[in-house]
């Protein structure tokens, strides 16, 4: 992971001297402002996006109003890297940058992230009934006893089993 670190610039370097060859200084030049324009649209449009949904998040009862819409807090974190990525200067960032702002890309690595966290962690699945007894532990009786179906997620110490 060190060694692409250190390989990512001399790779930007590279691809900005044969555009800049191929296409001249000047549309080379613009084509990196452009860049970092679009990356700082991108930023401000997240940036007002998540303050609005955080004002409306904490204007809302929470017992009687629904959540509010927007994207997963990942794909948000993710459109905030693409920004970053655009404002960089570099072809090879404003690629990745891009196709960061594809939202089925997005989704894809969200996903993709969110498997290779469950594999770290013992997953089961149980099914709760209240007034049942679950794990040695009672479940208060209700007067309508609904099953729910759990995803009961344990973490393990590195390296082991849980002690």
């Amino acid at each position: 992971m060190g060694a692409a670190l250190l390989l990512l610039p001399i790779l930007e370097l590279a691809v900005l001297i044969r555009v800049g060859a191929a296409v001249g200084i000047g549309v080379t030049l613009l084509l990196l402002l452009a860049g970092a324009v679009a990356g700082s649209i991108v930023l401000r449009q997240v940036g007002a996006a998540t303050i609005r949904r955080l004002s409306a998040a904490s204007r809302r009862d929470p017992a009687v109003a629904p959540p509010v819409a927007g994207p997963p807090p990942a794909e948000t974190a993710l459109l905030v890297g693409a920004g970053l990525l655009l404002i960089v200067p570099g072809f090879l960032s404003d690629v990745a940058g891009l196709l960061l702002l594809v939202p089925a890309v997005r989704r894809a690595l969200v996903r993709r992230a969110g498997d290779a966290v469950l594999r770290r962690f013992r997953v089961r699945s149980v099914r709760v009934v209240q007034g049942q007894v679950m794990d040695g532990g009672a479940v208060p009786p209700a007067p309508r006893a609904v099953p729910v179906d759990v995803r009961v997620i344990e973490a393990w110490p590195p390296g082991g089993e849980p002690r």
